[in-house]
């Protein structure tokens, strides 16, 4: 869970997460889902560069796009959940151990790529109380309740918390790792807890607080957005490529 206001650094942040994510794995390990709802042009840079990680990459998103990108994964993990199931396994690891074991007797690949879905404003999915918002919301709960032992991983930012409709507080409650950007003492009590407001205290853009404990104070990371330009950016997706 991913929030900091205009000017904070939060689409650098994002776009250092998914270069990275790039630079270090291979399509085969890591497999990216890109939705941008600011209307903007943040990741369109890796549909220009045609992004081997990425299965889908939304610019200027609609609703409806969205939702299907999330029954995807949904489906997704009903298909992880069956072939765990016939190895008795309870996670990733032990569903890779168990079919290298068996030297691949299941038929079934020995190395399922981690998904990392990555939604920038994904308050916009929630804007109308409709049957969309509300099956949206029923997929990003079990998503974040269940994707991560199969493989499959969440990154929701904002600009801000506050006021956001649609998910329930309880699945907030789910995604431990929490990054804070420049942002009100109110967003900061939303995303690092009631008794944690110490990211309104940031004063510079790229600068955050990570904590990966449900936002317990003595958690709190500061760190520095390490900046990545443009240019810098499609150099490094070229050498991907």
């Amino acid at each position: 869970l991913l929030a900091g206001k205009t000017g904070s650094g939060k689409s650098t942040l994002l776009n250092v997460l998914i270069t990275n994510l790039g630079l270090w794995y291979s399509p085969d390990e890591v497999e990216l889902y890109l939705i941008d709802f600011k209307r903007g042009v943040e990741f369109k840079a890796y549909a220009t560069h045609r992004m081997p990680h990425a299965r889908a990459i939304a610019v200027e998103s609609d609703r409806e796009f969205g939702l299907s990108v999330l029954q995807r994964l949904d489906a997704e993990l009903a298909r992880r959940g069956d072939l765990f199931r016939k190895v008795g396994a309870q996670d990733l690891a032990g569903f890779r151990k168990a079919v290298s074991s068996n030297n691949g007797s299941t038929g079934d690949p020995i190395k399922l790529p981690r998904q990392v879905l990555i939604v920038d404003e994904f308050q916009e999915m929630f804007s109308e109380d409709d049957k969309l918002s509300q099956e949206a919301a029923q997929l990003i709960d079990r998503l974040v309740r269940q994707g991560r032992a199969f493989g499959i991983h969440v990154v929701l930012g904002s600009q801000t918390i506050a006021g956001s409709q649609g998910i329930p507080r309880a699945t907030f409650g789910q995604m431990a790792v929490r990054v804070a950007l420049q942002c009100t003492e109110a967003d900061s009590q939303l995303i690092l807890g009631d008794n944690n407001s110490a990211a309104r205290l940031l004063s510079r853009p790229g600068e955050a607080i990570y904590n990966d404990a449900v936002g317990a104070v003595e958690n709190n990371s500061p760190f520095q957005v390490s900046w990545l330009s443009d240019e810098t950016r499609e150099g490094l997706l070229d050498q991907i490529n």
